[in-house]
């Protein structure tokens, strides 16, 4: 693991512009035998590249789209995935060392045009693949195109590096739970996402079921 709100929580406060990241929420640190969660929230705003999950106004992102015409099979839509999104965050809920994401987000579907995507993101900072204020993530995304959803499960990590975090994961098509041109599809590739900016990168395979298949 890109993803509109009435408010953040008090504790999930966005950084001005020009200062560094508040590290992580909830990296957990073990004090003379007692658990204690670090203060800040916001460096995991919008982390999991996670795209990927609503409330409001975001729910008409739920509903199943108007079947739409499948793709020639074999033209570039059929074998490749590319996608950007701009996330925001719906809810941040912390417990027992992880953070639990609902993020929604908006952006194209190259060879599918205008998309809004859905994605929950879990957090776990006790498990740090790469270092202090890591977190190992897993998400589940909804994109929801003109032609139909695609659903992709993911798996990776959010690692602090200079320029901020960035988060790292890969991703396969989940055929049966998607619907419409997507219905049975099979794929894998990478996510990226850039956490202070909020923005997400998919790329990879997409292969769409034949048509009368």
């Amino acid at each position: 693991m890109k993803l509109t709100i009435g408010h953040h929580p008090a504790s999930a406060r966005i950084p001005a512009p020009g200062r560094q990241p508040v590290p992580p929420a909830h990296h957990v640190r073990r004090v003379a035998g007692r658990t204690h969660a670090a203060p800040a929230m916001a460096g995991i705003v919008g982390a999991a590249a996670v795209a990927a999950v609503l409330v409001g106004s975001s729910l008409t992102a739920s509903a199943a789209p108007a079947p739409a015409t499948r793709s020639a099979t074999g033209s570039p839509a059929d074998s490749m995935l590319h996608a950007t999104f701009t996330t925001t965050a719906v809810s941040i809920t912390p417990n027992l060392g992880t953070v639990e994401l609902l993020l929604t987000g908006t952006g194209t579907v190259q060879g599918f045009g205008a998309a809004t995507e859905v994605v929950g993101v879990i957090q776990d900072f006790t498990v740090s693949p790469c270092g202090a204020g890591g977190a190992a993530d897993s998400a589940q995304r909804r994109v929801v195109t003109s032609g139909g959803v695609l659903v992709l499960h993911e798996a990776g990590m959010t690692c602090r590096t200079p320029s901020g975090p960035q988060a790292h994961a890969t991703y396969h098509v989940d055929g049966r739970a998607s619907t419409g041109i997507f219905a049975g599809a099979r794929g894998k590739g990478d996510v990226t996402v850039d956490v202070t900016t909020h923005r997400e990168t998919v790329s990879g395979t997409l292969i769409l079921m034949p048509p009368g298949a």
